[in-house]
């Protein structure tokens, strides 16, 4: 359905002291780095797969911009400046009290492996989130959540690297401020560490069923039966009777985040339309995905951008698609929503880069 267009690279070899050569490729494409397939083309990318690395090569005049999984990502055409593919590896498992344990891995793992490998040595609590694509290190920075489960519930502390100071900082769950799809890491208290490791305090958690697509899945199951295998297994049936193979159909998932409203506007809402609402403290997060359907955009193609017809949450690449034609699609979408319901959907992917 694609083709690749590669832009002309060229190897340049890094000499430190610190750690072992890194190569600079100038002039890079990012097609095969973003799950939506969008051309974008940067003037220098580094691949880092350690600390040392980081530390070396963040030591840049121009643009600093980084990279993991690619799975939230909105790329412009064009990225000025150096990009920082981080691809730190590794998993480290440490007991910590009974039935529990402290699992550090590296930013640059793939999620999907990570939570599987977990699974696989016994240790429960992110089966939840099988299946969502990207890396580890993206997780906490977008506080990842599905299923009834949030990542937020299991951080113990993230490492990173300080922009700023140029040194190394562990942050506890509490200094991470989590809430809803957010992070410190994406404000601008502290935008300016990157993380290198995550550290999870799994194992011995109460099993998340009350989901309505994993209750209802799970309804002919003895209770006994019910385990975090058996969850991981029906989210990963689930998502995938729901969402589009990234392969096929490249896009970054949720494209909209599910609006957070007051008592008072969710009950404005209700005398608009028939949804249902989820406590959030005081506040009352929607779907808006209904708000979507009910505005009869599932199933639309603008373009090369359709609305998937089984989640209209998600925008999928049809092929040679541009982030201008997704912005301008989800504008449309986000004016008829808020025309209709006085709600403004907010866009969930990270936007990279400018117009050529």
């Amino acid at each position: 359905m694609y083709s690749t267009q590669i832009c002309n690279s060229q190897i340049f070899r890094v000499a430190t002291a610190l750690t072992r050569p890194f190569s600079v490729l100038r002039n890079f494409s990012l097609f095969n780095f973003n799950s939506l397939k969008l051309e974008s083309c940067v003037d220098e990318y580094v691949h880092v797969s350690t600390l040392a690395q980081l530390v070396e090569a963040s030591s840049f005049a121009g643009p600093l911009n980084f990279l993991g999984g690619g799975s939230n990502l909105l790329l412009r055409p064009k990225i000025d400046g150096r990009l920082l593919h981080i691809g730190v590896e590794g998993i480290s498992v440490t007991p910590f009290s009974e039935g529990k344990y402290l699992v550090r891995v590296g930013a640059g793992e793939n999620w999907h492996k990570f939570v599987m490998h977990t699974l696989s040595l016994g240790i429960g609590g992110l089966e939840n989130l099988a299946l969502i694509p990207g890396n580890v290190g993206g997780a906490p920075y977008q506080n990842i959540g599905a299923y009834g489960r949030e990542l937020s519930e299991l951080v113990h502390s993230v490492e990173g690297f300080d922009l700023a100071t140029k040194e190394t900082r562990v942050l506890t769950k509490e200094e991470c401020q989590f809430s809803y799809r957010d992070s410190v890491f994406r404000s601008e208290v502290i935008p300016h560490v990157i993380i290198t490791h995550v550290t999870f305090l799994l194992g011995n958690l109460p099993l998340m069923t009350k989901y309505r697509d994993v209750r209802d899945t799970l309804s002919g199951y003895a209770r006994e039966e019910i385990d975090h295998d058996l969850i991981a297994e029906t989210v990963i049936k689930i998502r995938q009777s729901k969402l589009p193979d990234l392969d096929e159909f490249p896009n970054v998932g949720s494209f909209f985040k599910n609006p957070t409203l007051s008592k008072q506007q969710y009950d404005r809402l209700r005398g608009k339309i028939d949804i249902v609402g989820f406590s959030q403290g005081e506040a009352i997060r929607v779907p808006a995905a209904r708000l979507i359907d009910a505005q009869k955009w599932k199933g639309k193609q603008v373009g090369n951008v359709l609305v998937w017809h089984r989640q209209p949450l998600v925008l999928v690449n049809c092929g040679g698609a541009s982030a201008t034609d997704f912005l301008d699609v989800a504008a449309r979408v986000s004016d008829d929503v808020e025309q209709h319901y006085d709600i403004r959907l907010v866009l969930e992917p990270v936007i990279m880069g400018r117009d050529s």
